[in-house]
This record gives C-alpha cells, sequence and structure tokens, in this order.
C-alpha cells in the first residue's frame, strides 16, 4: 500500500474524523463501500502462499495481525518495525472514505493487494460468506479470533465513539442494544463467531482465543508459527513474544494503529486495554442476564462457550 501513499500521506488523511457513512449488503451493515467490495471479491484472485486474519471487530485483530506479519517476516523484527502494520496486513475491505481522501485518488485496498508480492498476510472483519469464494478453494492459511462477547461490545463502543464523530453522544445502553440485534458494523457477531466455529475442523483454519493470548502468549506464538509453517528457534519465539506483548504493541508507532488512524483530540486509543473482564465495570445486571440468556438460545449445541 506504501506503493500508493506514504506513511504520512495516510496519516493525515486518516488522522481527521471520519464521517460515518454505512451501507447494507445482504441485510449486514458495512462501512462506507463495503458493498462494492464484496460484489468484487467474488472475483477476488487467492493464493495458496496467503495468510489471513479474520475476526469480527475488537476480538483481537490488531493483536494477532502483529503475530502473523512477525511470523511471516521469519521473526525479523528489524524489517518489521520499518513499515506501519497498516502497510505490512492490509485491511482488505477498508479503503479511505470520501469524506477524507480531500480529492485524492487512491486505488481500493482490495485491488491494491492484488499487486502486493507473496507470501500476503491479509486481514478482514467481513462475514465469512462475504469472503472471496477462492478462499475455501485454495490453500490459503486462516487464522480466526473469538473474544468473549461481553469484553467485545465494551471495546467495540469506545472504539465507534473514537473514529465516528457522528456516534459520540450515543450511550452504551444504545450500542449495547444495537450490537445485540446484529445492527453494528460487520452484521450479528453470533453468526459470525458461528460460521467459523462449524469449519473448526477444517486444517486451513486456526481458532485462536483472545483470552489463551492473554494467558499464554508465547505459546499462543508458537502455535500461530506451526500453523503458518514456520519451526522457530526459541529465542526467536521469545523475540516475538516480546515484541508482541500488549504493553510493547501500544507504545510502538509501527504496530500501534494510533499512530495512523487515531484523531489527535481523541480521548481514548484503538489499543485501549486489552484486558479480560472489562465488561465487569459496563454491564449491568440486566445486561449481564441478557447477554448470558442470548448466549445459552444461540449457541446451545454447538460446544462454543466463553472465556470471561
Amino acid at each position: 500500500m506504501d506503493k500508493y501513499l506514504t506513511f504520512e500521506a495516510y496519516k493525515k488523511i486518516w488522522s481527521q474524523p471520519v464521517k460515518s457513512v454505512s451501507v447494507e449488503y445482504d441485510g449486514i451493515k458495512l462501512h462506507e463501500g463495503g458493498d462494492e467490495v464484496v460484489k468484487a471479491l467474488k472475483t477476488f484472485e487467492v493464493r495458496d502462499e496467503d495468510s489471513w486474519v479474520v475476526t469480527f471487530p475488537k476480538a483481537g485483530t490488531t493483536w494477532v495481525q502483529e503475530i502473523m506479519s512477525c511470523v511471516m517476516h521469519d521473526g525479523d523484527l528489524e524489517a518489521v518495525n520499518k513499515r506501519h502494520t497498516v502497510f505490512r496486513v492490509p485491511f482488505l475491505e477498508m479503503s479511505p472514505p470520501s469524506s477524507v481522501l480531500q480529492g485524492k485518488t487512491v486505488p481500493k485496498t482490495h485491488k491494491i493487494v492484488d499487486s502486493i508480492p507473496s507470501p500476503r498476510v491479509i486481514k478482514s472483519h467481513l462475514p465469512g460468506q462475504f469472503l472471496p469464494p477462492q478462499l475455501w478453494e485454495k490453500k490459503a492459511k486462516i487464522v480466526y479470533v473469538i473474544r468473549n462477547p461481553k469484553d467485545v461490545v465494551v471495546s467495540y463502543f469506545y472504539f465507534t465513539k473514537m473514529v465516528d464523530p457522528e456516534q459520540k453522544e450515543q450511550s452504551f445502553g444504545e450500542f449495547f442494544d444495537d450490537m445485540m440485534n446484529g445492527k453494528v458494523e460487520y452484521g450479528p457477531w453470533w453468526d459470525h463467531y458461528l460460521f467459523f466455529w462449524k469449519k473448526r475442523h477444517d486444517p486451513k483454519i486456526l481458532l485462536v482465543r483472545f483470552e489463551h493470548l492473554k494467558r499464554d502468549l508465547r505459546g499462543s506464538v508458537e502455535k500461530i508459527s506451526k500453523f503458518l509453517g514456520k519451526d522457530f528457534s526459541a529465542a526467536t519465539l521469545d523475540a516475538i513474544t516480546e515484541h508482541c506483548t500488549f504493553a510493547n504493541m501500544k507504545k510502538n508507532p509501527m504496530s500501534n494503529p494510533d499512530s495512523i488512524w487515531v484523531p489527535a483530540e481523541a480521548a481514548t486509543s484503538f489499543m485501549r486495554k486489552g484486558k479480560v473482564g472489562d465488561w465487569k465495570s459496563h454491564f449491568t445486571v440486566a445486561q449481564n442476564e441478557a447477554m448470558d440468556a442470548f448466549i445459552r438460545d444461540r449457541f446451545y449445541g454447538t460446544g462454543l462457550a466463553f472465556d470471561y
């Protein structure tokens, strides 16, 4: 992507408030232009060498994409730190919206990805049914991240208020209701999770839990590395693990999206807390009971349970 925009140009475009523009495709709310991207992805060329990180928003995407980028750079952290994560791991369906382009003509991200040499690491929040059909036909690897939905709704709430000035007045209760009704961008979180959960035995898919990353980051780094076909030394695994701690990523301008995407006047950070259980400081008793009942109903018999 840095072929089309320098770091500073990309930062200038994104570090201003984004006017909220949403569209719908097949009943799913998407960001501006998302409907056209989904249509274009029907013929998107997936490569056998690709590695994809797919998540529902705020489930641990930034964390896992950095791990995967380090792995696919064979642990060369000097090379990793020369380019921002948005260039190393392009966000497939997200392109600068018209409200911030200021007349610049920039190819859509999914078109830029076509020109990136292999091996590519590609990021997407799209529901499984919207991803390129070739993804299920080629040998590309997919890492799917699951985070307990109570923490997801809290993190997503703060993220939305941070990047979208039109949402600053929305209360947590209102956002909670939108989330539980599937009215947020990328649609119903439960369908998103279950699509990949049902494919968990597919050898080309690795399910990673946010909570497991918190408990055993090094073990998770090793698991992801082996899944991507890398057998690193203990020293390399240690170095990647240290690079990918939440604290180190947050202060590293090449791994923290704040350095590009977040307006200077924002009251919070893209990498806000990265903790398990923050929902306990936000949920009312009624909200907690409502989500517990919802999960029992939607996930009964699936085998998918969450770690709070």
